[in-house]
C-alpha cells in the first residue's frame, strides 16, 4: 500500500513540474515586461506591472484589471501582445464592467508586425483595463500571456 503511493505521489511530481516547464516555455514574462520597459525611457518612470495568462476556450472570456491613478501625474500605459497567438480585444474604460455610465477611452487596433501599444491618458483616475478573449472551436491548453506596465512622469510645478 505503502510502495502504491508512494509512486503515486511521484508520478503527480513529475506531471505538475512538467507542467510548470511547459507554462514557463509558452510565454517569456519578463523578457516581454523587460522590453516594455525600455519603452518607458528616457521620460517616464517604471510604477507597476501585469501579466494576465490564459488559455482559450469554447466560450467567450472577459477579464478585467482596476487600476487605480494618482492625479497630478502623467501615465503611459505599454501593451506587448507578442506572447499571444490570437488577437484579442484591449480596451480601457472610465468605470467597471456592470456600471451603466461606462466611457470607452481606449481602444486597441492591432496593426500587422507591431506588438507593443501605447496609452497615455489625458486625466488621471481610476481606469478599467478589459480584454475580451475570442472563442475558439478546439480548447487549448497552452497558455498565452499579455504583460501591461504602468509609467508614471510627476508633473514638477516651480
Amino acid at each position: 500500500m505503502k510502495t502504491k503511493v508512494y509512486f503515486l505521489t511521484i508520478i503527480l511530481l513529475a506531471l505538475s513540474s512538467i507542467a510548470a516547464i511547459q507554462i514557463a516555455e509558452e510565454c517569456d514574462a519578463l523578457a516581454l515586461k523587460t522590453e516594455l520597459k525600455k519603452e518607458l525611457q528616457p521620460n517616464y518612470k517604471y510604477d507597476s506591472a501585469k501579466t494576465t495568462r490564459f488559455s482559450y476556450k469554447t466560450k467567450e472570456q472577459r477579464k478585467e484589471i482596476e487600476i487605480p491613478l494618482f492625479m497630478g501625474e502623467k501615465y503611459r500605459f505599454l501593451f506587448n501582445t507578442s506572447g499571444l497567438t490570437q488577437n484579442i480585444k484591449i480596451e480601457i474604460y472610465n468605470k467597471p464592467f456592470d456600471h451603466k455610465k461606462r466611457e470607452l477611452l481606449y481602444k486597441l487596433e492591432p496593426k500587422k508586425g507591431q506588438h507593443i501599444y501605447t496609452f497615455e491618458p489625458e486625466k488621471s483616475r481610476k481606469m478599467y483595463v478589459t480584454y475580451t478573449i475570442p472563442k475558439v472551436d478546439e480548447p487549448t491548453l497552452v497558455k498565452d500571456c499579455l504583460v501591461l506596465i504602468i509609467g508614471y512622469q510627476l508633473k514638477v510645478k516651480l
